[in-house]
């Protein structure tokens, strides 16, 4: 009886393909961090932001669907509007209300919320399918597919078990609704759409488009809901109409379709803004720029058959388009001055600038070490970093010959986005998919290049031929069955090793090989790394909030007003806090852990709210100026851990935060410590990093180094002259040696006699050690110690400190 051979149709096996592809990310983004998530005695979410967005959902699903628009446990004594917009913890809370059916237990919440990101971040690969599909090919689509879903960097770690941050639901949205306008454009564009098909009321062939149009509408409307700075994909979408109604009208072919397909698209995203305007930090310019955006499609649609009816030659286009623009912008200075300014500001993004640049995501790519490098993009996309860039080429070429909207979108979108990347590291999450897309085409396009280089070298198809075997299967075996008999299992051997050995099997055979080994294998261990680092608050940071929450008074006399629904205060007026209310004082990184953890409000947090008082406060050189800080925020209790005061230089990097605490303050950082040379016997210059008065005079390091004690200072006081001189990069050094033998003075007095002896303006005292005061300091007679966490990190003499130190400031 023989068997008949069961075959899958294609959809089935792509559906298999993309379930397995499915599998491997969401596999990817929660088997390595699953320890870290949940190893401990607490769901550790990751970095900062994470924590406000699981804030927010454990007070929604108190009262869901209700969202508070104010929250008064951050940003002391103000409070503040809440930052995130809705879309991301309206949908996260829906989903741990249905999970908890109504009534969720904060276990519930806290396991949803830790798998939420993840199973987002493996949603993504889907999209990407279809898009590399309609760009290209299925094959495409897959290749994609499998990259999208082992790429590292941001977009890995923005989608990791705990890493509940909106960004992750930006790059799902933002997929979604490029693959849909992709299919509407290209539904609209076969379809041959025009005005006239909407007068006549053509159903048939506005259907399809129109139905997709909507479907972009709705994806792009969730995005500008997801993320407050989504004016970047407006400017993507203008940057495309423009460029592909040139195109068009160029090549003398009609820009209808690209109206009637962007126009709704863009409505239905405004529709969806509007019942959310005072929960968007730029509402009214989000509106703005979107209906600019959408008048751009008629207006430039309009000025094409304008300039045909009237004979003009199409290559006026662009300079008329040009006018058209300068008198636009000129009309808008004239009648709104400020909303262009603020809206011009936005474009920030591509070259941040000032504190901005003191977060590490807001860094630029190639500059994250601090000089030109391109490591970076290769630990955040590998090969893949440079196959785009090839592969845009080819999409250019194409869009340059052919002129389709589908790849002149996927040209502008990834030139786009790839500026923004290169501006701050961070939107490497989006720029993932565009890689994936991009190197997954020139995956695609490997075998044949190999092909056509074999055929080049002179390696030709034998008469085992592709084509020649698809015609006479039977003919040739039953040849090959008479060989078989004849010759026997040598010469049959010798048969099907001829028989693929041809072009298009070596070069489908090298292709993957090549693929495998040089695009997919250097991501996975990358991959893995990023999957595996522990971020977040670690223990002693986690305890000693839990302490305080504990042990210090309710700010509003009541645990439950934590999960409350917040009166908004009226328009430029502060939250109107009860007399027990206080700040908690610490730096901007660590105010949503204040909030989630000890459920006490910070002065200052992760939006930057309150970090140049924050940074004035640790910086300031005595105690009066510090108090007054603290008076005028009403804070009552200090948190400082071991990276606010340190700044030492290791491997060419800087660890600890207090760089960037200056930064934040405008003060000049070589008040507080500079890098000198110090001449050494065999005629080297060894760097030295050494430290001010002004250093050790800071609130920071006088609370967490010496706990507000008097510091009487014995042989730690150095004396240093020094010369400037320029360094083979053009920049002015100090060139220094120690005074004194090389040896420290026996008091601070004795180095002060010694300056004033010599005369010198050259004459500098500085420390070696960032927690040994080579200066008298006086007790801070207003900050009293109250609790430091288990795990010791200096010791110093006789002094322990810890990772964490609290202190309350009493007036």
């Amino acid at each position: 009886m023989s068997r008949r051979r069961v075959t899958l149709p294609p959809w089935a096996r792509i559906g298999l393909a993309l379930s397995l592809i499915f599998g491997v990310a969401l596999f990817l983004r929660c088997y390595f961090p699953y320890d870290n998530v949940f190893g401990g005695d607490y769901v550790r979410f990751q970095i900062v932001d994470p924590w406000y967005h699981m804030r927010l959902v454990e007070n929604l699903v108190q009262h869901f669907p209700l969202q508070n628009a104010f929250d008064p446990y951050t940003s002391y004594p103000h409070g503040q509007d809440i930052f995130f917009a809705p879309f991301y913890d309206l949908l996260l809370g829906f989903v741990v209300w249905v999970v908890g059916l109504g009534s969720p237990s904060q276990q519930v919440i806290e396991t949803v919320g830790a798998y939420f990101p993840a199973v987002l971040g493996a949603l993504v690969t889907l999209p990407v399918y279809f898009m590399g599909r309609e760009f290209f090919n299925k094959t495409v689509g897959l290749l994609a597919a499998a990259l999208v879903a082992i790429l590292p960097g941001e977009f890995l770690l923005r989608s990791l078990l705990g890493f509940t941050d909106h960004h992750i639901g930006e790059a799902l949205f933002s997929a979604v609704a490029v693959l849909f306008l992709v299919l509407a454009l290209k539904r609209a564009k076969r379809d041959e759409l025009t005005f006239h098909s909407v007068w006549r009321r053509d159903w048939k062939a506005l259907q399809t488009p129109l139905v997709y149009s909507l479907l972009a509408g709705l994806a792009l409307g969730c995005y500008f809901l997801t993320w407050v700075g989504s004016l970047l994909f407006v400017f993507i979408l203008f940057a495309f109409v423009v460029v592909q109604s040139i195109i068009d009208h160029v090549k003398g072919r009609s820009t209808d379709y690209l109206c009637i397909v962007g126009v709704p698209a863009l409505l239905i995203s405004l529709l969806m803004l509007l019942p959310f305007l005072d929960r968007l930090a730029f509402g009214t310019i989000q509106v703005i720029a979107v209906l600019i955006a959408a008048a751009a499609f008629p207006a430039l649609s309009g000025l094409s058959h304008l300039l045909d009816w009237r004979g003009i030659r199409r290559a006026y286009y662009p300079l008329a388009l040009l006018g058209l623009g300068a008198a636009g912008v000129g009309l808008f200075y004239l009648v709104a001055r400020d909303l262009l300014a603020s809206m011009v500001a936005l474009f920030d993004i591509f070259v941040p600038s000032g504190g901005l640049l003191t977060i590490v995501e807001a860094q630029p790519l190639l500059y994250l070490t601090g000089t030109f490098s391109l490591g970076p993009a290769w630990a955040h996309f590998t090969t893949g970093f440079f196959l785009a860039l090839v592969s845009l080429v080819l999409v250019a070429y194409a869009v340059v010959k052919e002129g389709g909207a589908d790849k002149t979108l996927l040209l502008i979108w990834s030139v786009i986005v790839l500026a923004a990347t290169l501006g701050q590291n961070r939107f490497g999450y989006y720029y993932a998919v565009n890689v994936a897309i991009l190197s997954a085409y020139l995956c695609w396009r490997t075998p044949g290049w190999i092909a056509s280089t074999l055929s080049w070298l002179g390696f030709q198809e034998s008469s085992f031929s592709r084509k020649g075997t698809a015609r006479s299967d039977k003919r040739r075996k039953a040849k090959d069955d008479k060989k078989k008999k004849k010759k026997g299992k040598k010469q049959e051997s010798q048969g099907v090793l001829s028989r693929y050995l041809t072009p298009r099997y070596v070069s489908l055979s090298l292709g993957i090989v090549l693929v495998a080994l040089l695009v997919y294998a250097p991501n996975i261990p990358y991959a893995v790394d990023t999957a595996s680092e522990q971020r977040g608050p670690g223990q002693d940071w986690h305890d000693s909030l839990v302490w305080m929450g504990e042990n210090t008074p309710d700010p509003f006399q009541d645990p439950a007003f934590y999960y409350g629904i917040y009166q908004v205060p009226a328009a430029g007026e502060d939250y109107d806090y009860p007399e027990s209310a206080y700040g908690v004082m610490s730096w901007w990184d660590y105010g949503h852990w204040i909030t989630y953890i000890a459920h006490r409000i910070p002065n200052t947090n992760p939006h930057q709210s309150g970090a140049v008082a924050a940074a004035q406060f640790l910086t300031a050189a005595d105690e009066p100026s510090a108090n007054a800080i603290l008076d005028s925020l009403g804070s009552k209790y200090v948190v400082i851990d071991s990276t606010m005061p340190m700044y030492i230089e290791s491997e060419g990097r800087l660890i600890g935060k207090f760089y960037a605490i200056i930064t934040w303050t405008g003060e000049d950082m070589a008040q507080f410590f500079e890098l000198h040379y110090i001449p050494q016997p065999d005629g080297s210059y060894k760097p030295m990093l050494l430290y001010y008065p002004r250093y050790y005079q800071s609130m920071a390091v006088r609370l967490y180094y010496f706990g507000g004690d008097v510091v009487v200072p014995a042989s730690s006081t150095w004396v240093v002259s020094y010369q400037e001189a320029v360094d083979d990069e053009g920049n002015i050094v100090k060139v220094s040696e120690f005074e004194n033998d090389g040896q420290p003075f026996a008091t601070y007095q004795e180095a002060e006699q010694y300056i004033e002896d010599e005369g010198s303006s050259n004459l500098l005292i500085v420390g070696k050690n960032p927690y040994i005061s080579p200066v008298p300091l006086e007790r801070l007679e207003h900050y009293e110690h109250l609790y430091s966490s288990d795990t010791t990190v200096i010791r110093a003499g006789d002094r322990e400190i810890s990772y964490i130190e609290i202190f309350e400031y009493r007036p």
